[in-house]
């Protein structure tokens, strides 16, 4: 019976040692090369020991260690996992849970919607006179090479599925950023200004489809045709509307906000759609460079040469746009230079932005 005992006793002496030091046991032997899993970031390496460092060496060891911790993804998705289905919120401070599922972007750091949604930071009167007075130089200076000027602001998904948000945020303002700036532009400039959020609300009304990604920041690719079809009516260029086109439903598409609970593989069922029935004139593309440049060519559009200065809201408006001008060039604002777009020597020259950065344009100036 004694024996019976010290080996029970030595068992859980045992089990208590693995629960203590297994992870610490398990790293020594793992794979030193692993990522961050799916944080959208490459693991921190080892730092390498010196006197001159010595002060940042802790932490920087510290970094390295806690990337490489056994299970540390396994234990990452665990509790994502019982924040969003069993606590019914988000693990992730710059993901909001809505209804019905919906994920929703807040971001302090990237220009927050949600601040965009509550009217918070409106413009002042200095403000809004300031990126008047940048678009109508841009503009003035365009025109001088025979150049036309657009901006297109891509509305926000929290606005346009305002139903989806957290009940307790409430209604969208009424007064905000972008509705202020539109406003000013259009009544103290001759800026042509494409902001298609009435197109998109009357599409939700209309169709069937959803315009945004439910699991993502984007809209899909019927928002994207809405918007693109708003942009070519501004600029004089008819696109058939959406029941005149063939909508096929097609596999779910992983989506941004999802990967940052690292729910990937539980939440991705955003299905996404192939738009079809609309003359692509024979679309080329020469160039597809994600942080670059978009190149296209087709036969028988637009004479006029477009440029566009982009982020990623363009990405599934590229082929709707590029196939209505027989040449196009759309470049990402990371790789973006007021020398390339003049060199370009474009007939048409598009600032395209989503509106949670329309606060960029206090900087934008082109000028010589």
């Amino acid at each position: 019976m004694k024996d019976k005992d010290k080996r029970k006793e030595k068992l859980w002496i045992l089990m208590f040692f693995l629960m203590l030091c297994g992870s610490q046991i398990c790293w020594l032997f793992a794979d030193q090369e692993a990522v961050a899993g799916h944080e959208n970031r490459t693991a921190a390496k080892k730092p390498v020991f010196s006197i001159a460092a010595i002060e940042e060496y802790p932490a920087m060891y510290e970094a390295y260690y806690n990337d490489r911790l056994p299970w540390r993804d396994e234990l990452i998705r665990l509790n994502s996992a019982l924040s969003y289905y069993v606590f019914q919120s988000s693990s992730n401070q710059n993901v909001i849970r809505g209804r019905a599922g919906w994920l929703f972007y807040n971001s302090y750091t990237d220009d927050n919607p949600v601040e965009g949604y509550k009217g918070m930071r409106l413009f002042t009167e200095a403000e809004l006179a300031q990126i008047a007075d940048n678009l109508v130089t841009t503009q003035a200076l365009l025109a001088e090479q025979g150049t036309e000027f657009v901006l297109f602001i891509a509305p926000n998904k929290e606005r346009i599925y305002a139903e989806k948000m957290p009940a307790f945020y409430g209604a969208p303002a009424q007064i905000y950023r972008t509705g202020q700036l539109v406003e000013y532009l259009r009544e103290n400039t001759d800026i042509r200004v494409v902001y298609p959020y009435e197109e998109l609300l009357a599409a939700k009304e209309t169709y069937p489809w959803q315009l945004y990604y439910r699991l993502d920041t984007h809209w899909n690719y019927i928002g994207a045709y809405i918007g693109s079809r708003a942009l070519a009516a501004e600029l004089g260029i008819e696109m058939p509307a959406l029941e005149e086109l063939t909508i096929t439903e097609t596999e779910p598409t992983i989506c941004d906000l999802a990967d940052m609970l690292n729910l990937r593989e539980s939440l991705n069922t955003d299905s996404d759609y192939v738009l079809s029935g609309y003359d692509s004139y024979q679309l080329t593309t020469d160039r597809h460079d994600l942080t670059g440049a978009y190149i296209y060519h087709c036969q028988g559009g637009d004479a006029r040469k477009l440029f566009m200065l982009r982020d990623s809201f363009a990405d599934a408006m590229d082929n709707f746009v590029a196939s209505r001008f027989q040449a196009s060039c759309m470049v990402h604002y990371s790789s973006y230079s007021h020398q390339l777009a003049l060199q370009e020597e474009a007939d048409i020259f598009v600032y395209e932005t989503v509106e949670r950065r329309v606060g960029e344009l206090l900087n934008f100036r082109m000028e010589l």
